[in-house]
């Protein structure tokens, strides 16, 4: 009973997420149909990006398909692809039904339900797109699992992404690039593309993974319950248990260390056995040094597109109640600058 409940709490949180979005949009933007045309396109760019590895006429996998729209439908229709829509939100699916039998699109069905238990047969897939989905699913490795039983041997799973640590409990998880990659690998799929842009008009940069199935999933490297936020207790960066030395400029969810010799002191719970200071990594970010008793890691932040990561580091010896200290320590010969940014730190 305790699951069922709290997968139908998905299900609502997840289309009054949508709702949210469509009323945010409302009150940020004057003219609101020039802005969902400009979505809407940029949705139908990353479907012609994952359409390159599907062949026309497959039996395709439209997971989290939200509100479908004419330009995309005619799409599907071109290429003859025999769609399968999936969604949490019953208004989406029946909005997205009825739009598909007004243009004619035949060999469809829509259905409304989770991506960690999908009513479809072994190997009967020849293809999945899911753009901004699966970060959301709340049981993300039988998710996979199941990604990996539908589709066919050598069938691609064409998948998008936000990366990164982000404030909202709609996105349970903080994976970064390379852990995205494990966590498909580990399910059984080759890495035909990974690679970052921004398509998304409001999302900024995200992970385009395009992977091909190979084999049954096998030994997992990555626990995706060691990335879930509810795994950890938030402490925000303008706590008094962080102390800042050095120029620092705090903006609305972060504080900025700018000039050079900073250092960022957490004082750390007692009791607690790992901490994740929440740094930006960007191209003005810095290399820096981070200390917990005995334990030291140097970790150059620097990256070309901007995302937060949280940085982990464990302690289990008897100086673990000591505070973690994060200094700087120069910067790359890529980097404009050798900035820190905490938007705050994890703790368990």
């Amino acid at each position: 009973m305790t699951q069922k409940a709290d997968r139908d709490g998905f299900g609502v949180r997840q289309a009054e997420m949508t709702a949210r979005w469509f009323e945010n949009v409302k009150r940020t933007h004057d003219d609101i149909e020039a802005y969902i045309a400009t979505r809407h396109a940029a949705y139908l760019d990353r479907w012609k990006e994952a359409a390159r590895f599907i062949n026309d006429d497959a039996n395709i996998l439209d997971i989290g398909g939200g509100n479908l729209y004419p330009a995309l439908v005619t799409f599907i229709k071109k290429r003859g692809f025999r769609y399968n829509y999936l969604d949490v939100d019953p208004s989406c699916v029946e909005a997205s039904r009825n739009l598909a039998e007004s243009l004619d699109l035949r060999h469809s069905t829509f259905r409304h339900g989770y991506n960690d238990a999908l009513d479809f047969a072994d190997g009967s897939i020849e293809a999945v797109f899911s753009s901004h989905c699966l970060e959301h699913s709340i049981d993300l490795d039988r998710t996979l699992t199941e990604l990996n039983r539908v589709l066919a041997d050598k069938g691609n799973m064409l998948m998008a992404v936000p990366l990164g640590w982000e404030d909202s409990p709609d996105h349970p998880y903080f994976f970064g690039p390379q852990e995205w990659v494990t966590l498909v690998t580990d399910v059984g799929f080759r890495i035909r593309v990974a690679q970052i842009g921004c398509e998304y008009p409001e999302h900024g940069y995200d992970y385009f993974i395009s992977a091909q199935k190979t084999s049954k999933p096998g030994r997992r490297r990555l626990d995706p319950g060691d990335y879930r936020k509810t795994s950890f207790d938030f402490i925000s960066c303008f706590d008094d248990r962080i102390s800042y030395k050095g120029y620092s400029l705090a903006q609305a969810d972060h504080i900025i260390m700018i000039e050079q010799d900073w250092t960022i002191e957490i004082a750390v719970p007692p009791g607690a056995t790992e901490v994740l200071p929440i740094l930006n990594r960007h191209s003005w970010s810095g290399i820096v040094e981070v200390c917990w008793g005995g334990h030291t890691a140097v970790e150059d932040l620097y990256s070309w597109f901007p995302y937060a990561q949280p940085l982990r580091i464990a302690n289990s010896g008897p100086t673990a109640l000591e505070s973690v200290k994060i200094r700087y320590r120069g910067k790359s010969p890529v980097s404009h600058a050798g900035q820190g940014v905490l938007f705050g730190v994890l703790v368990r």
